[in-house]
């Protein structure tokens, strides 16, 4: 088998006193002949010990986790992932990440740690070898997925393992083996132990599985992986309150993410969409605010599209990500779809503004003119004068959106 490396693994190599490895899904899909994945490597030097080694010369080292002896190994443009070999020690009960560690010398015992056979194939660079310890060659020509170990011992502790068993299916169009299936079903309560922000990394790249390698994940694979999340009854695990979802969307829209939320939401059937898909975005899965905001703004306006918003209230709250919203609507609703595009293209044809952003004053020209209203005031009066505009009874003159303040003033 041909094994192509960068020279600079040879270089790296060269350096070190003992045979170094690469590891992982690099060697998985050099096998597969697929895009290769970033290359991880390894080797019994620690990683204090890698640091001297590499002192002084053109690679770089960057300490990723002591207490688990990984580090960053830079050649110019090139970044290799590097570990020690080590054996891990779980405590009872499940959890991520191992609560001792012990650094060791063997790469047979470090293989022990490794999760899937396909993805504990070893290169011994410096002899130009492959150590298969698992047959994990066999089980790639074979498109199956097993544990390096008993599954019992792989998947008892560790709830990531799950997820990346079930992205893994997606993405490399794989069989799960059945006892090792078997026991993910065990233990899917160990998701819980997983960051929101790992889950929904995990959770993305299963929905988009299919344009992960070319020619290799079927156009929908991950329903397979919804269906399985479905019989084991894992959602309430990851906060959404249902243990079923009822898929439809996500099989249709191109980004399969707004569209496993509308699926959600369409199970669920919260009494606020925006605070529930606030609650789930933001506590169950980590996403920062202005992604959460952008979510929220997007999948509302689909709903208050499908519940027929008025034309000037609604672009007045969703012009912006009209365009993403359309491409949800139109899998709904075709005629609904075009009638808010015909008129979100008479918007940008006629240049009519939209948003109190694009007024010609703002809260100081009203703070300036008119010293004594109260600042809780200024947002109601410039919405006010926006929809003015917007219906023609006024135009987007600064003087004259100043003067017509005083006649907001009765009002607001």
């Amino acid at each position: 088998m041909q094994i192509e490396i960068p020279e600079s693994l040879k270089k790296l190599a060269k350096k070190f006193p003992c045979e170094l490895y690469i590891v992982g899904g690099y060697i998985r899909n050099l096998i597969m002949d697929i895009e290769k994945d970033d290359i991880d490597i390894c080797s019994s030097l620690t990683i204090e010990a890698v640091e001297k080694l590499l002192e002084g010369s053109q690679f770089s080292v960057k300490i990723k986790s002591k207490a688990l002896g990984s580090c960053i190994i830079s050649f110019k443009d090139e970044k290799f992932e590097y570990t020690t070999f080590r054996k891990d020690f779980y405590a009872p009960g499940g959890q991520h990440l191992p609560e001792k560690v012990q650094f060791i010398e063997d790469v047979r015992e470090d293989a022990k740690r490794r999760d899937f056979t396909c993805n504990a194939i070893y290169y011994d660079i410096k002899n130009d070898k492959i150590l298969d310890f698992y047959n994990g060659i066999d089980d790639i020509k074979r498109r199956v997925l097993k544990t390096v170990e008993t599954p019992e011992e792989v998947l008892s502790h560790d709830g990531l393992r799950i997820l990346r068993l079930f992205r893994f299916q997606c993405e490399l169009n794989f069989k799960i083996d059945k006892q090792t299936l078997l026991t993910a079903y065990k233990y899917v309560i160990n998701l819980r132990d997983i960051s929101g922000e790992r889950v929904i990394y995990e959770i993305t790249r299963i929905l988009h599985s299919p344009s992960r390698y070319k020619n290799v994940s079927k156009p929908h694979a991950y329903m397979k992986t919804l269906r399985m999340f479905n019989k084991a009854k894992i959602w309430p695990i990851f906060g959404i309150d249902c243990p079923k979802i009822k898929f439809n969307m996500v099989k249709k829209v191109e980004h399969k993410s707004q569209g496993f939320l509308i699926d959600v939401i369409d199970t669920v059937n919260p009494i606020s969409i925006s605070y529930y898909l606030n609650l789930i975005l933001t506590s169950s899965f980590g996403l920062n605010k202005k992604n959460v905001e952008q979510y929220i703004n997007i999948l509302s306006g689909y709903y208050e599209a499908l519940n027929g918003l008025q034309n000037k209230p609604y672009f007045f709250k969703y012009f912006d990500n009209f365009p993403s919203i359309y491409l949800l609507l139109i899998h709904k609703s075709k005629y609904l779809a075009n009638k808010y595009n015909f008129f979100y293209k008479y918007i940008i044809s006629h240049k009519l503004i939209v948003s109190v952003k694009d007024l010609k004053i703002n809260g100081e020209d009203i703070k300036k003119n008119y010293p004594t209203v109260s600042p809780n005031r200024y947002k109601p009066i410039l919405e006010s004068l926006l929809s003015d505009i917007f219906d023609g009874n006024i135009n987007n003159d600064k003087q004259e959106l100043i003067e017509a303040v005083e006649g907001k003033l009765k009002y607001l």
